[in-house]
């Protein structure tokens, strides 16, 4: 009974997160950890899972689009080292204020993403610089809630990536640094298989189909999502 509890409950907050670029994990860590799981397995765990669901996500998002091969280079590699630190950081950090912090720079995104997305005016400024992505993969080891609206939004305002555009990019990049992060947990021992695989399983096929749904809705359908898990997401981190 747990392990299709745990599959549904992933499978739920994946298509929700998919959808809207809010996070499965603010869903499912709270869950795992109600069950009786260590804070660390639970973000290891959710790090497991989400390796797989946003290649998914990521695939469908971008397909038939040019893909930034640029931002994701640059911004995938310095999250990646940024991915190791918060992974190995774990709980050492005060886990109130990291939340309270990712809670108003989400705020910040929300309020930015609102407003109309401009090109920059010469090629150069185009990309985002590569340095972005340490921060966000930082996060992204230790905690990850909200990183999605946070990386759209800064992909959305420096790009003028149309919102699907922007998750897409988002959901390759949370893929590599996932996968290190969950790389670190394990060498750490701070894995549990019977939780992992079917959180894996249920976000899996989560995150699939709500990519699917909004691929084919478009920005007129998640925008509004986006916003107001942005809005949720940034309140709960604030209030906890």
């Amino acid at each position: 009974m747990r392990s299709l509890a745990v599959l549904l409950i992933a499978f739920g907050a994946s298509l929700l997160a998919s959808l809207s670029g809010g996070s499965s994990s603010m869903i499912t860590t709270p869950a795992w950890v109600s069950l009786g799981v260590a804070f660390p397995v639970a973000v290891a765990s959710d790090k497991i899972a989400g390796m797989f669901w946003t290649v998914s996500a990521a695939r469908t998002y971008l397909a038939n689009i040019a893909v930034d091969r640029r931002v994701l280079m640059g911004m995938g590699i310095a999250g990646l080292v940024g991915a190791f630190a918060g992974a190995v950081i774990g709980t050492s950090v005060n886990e109130v204020l990291l939340r309270r912090g990712a809670g108003v720079l989400i705020l910040i995104a929300i309020v930015a993403s609102m407003r109309p997305a401009r090109q920059p005016a010469s090629p150069s400024a185009r990309h985002p610089s590569s340095l972005v992505g340490f921060p966000l993969g930082l996060y992204e080891g230790l905690l990850g809630s909200g990183n999605g609206i946070l990386t759209s939004a800064i992909l959305m305002r420096t790009r003028g990536f149309d919102l699907p555009t922007a998750l897409g990019h988002y959901y390759a990049l949370a893929a590599l640094w996932c996968a290190l992060a969950a790389g670190v947990y394990f060498a750490r021992g701070a894995i549990d298989w019977q939780l992992a695989l079917p959180a894996t399983i249920g976000a899996l096929a989560g995150g699939t189909l709500g990519a699917r749904i909004g691929r084919k809705a478009g920005s007129k359908l998640i925008r509004p999502l986006f916003i107001l898990a942005g809005l949720v997401l940034a309140s709960r981190l604030i209030i906890a």
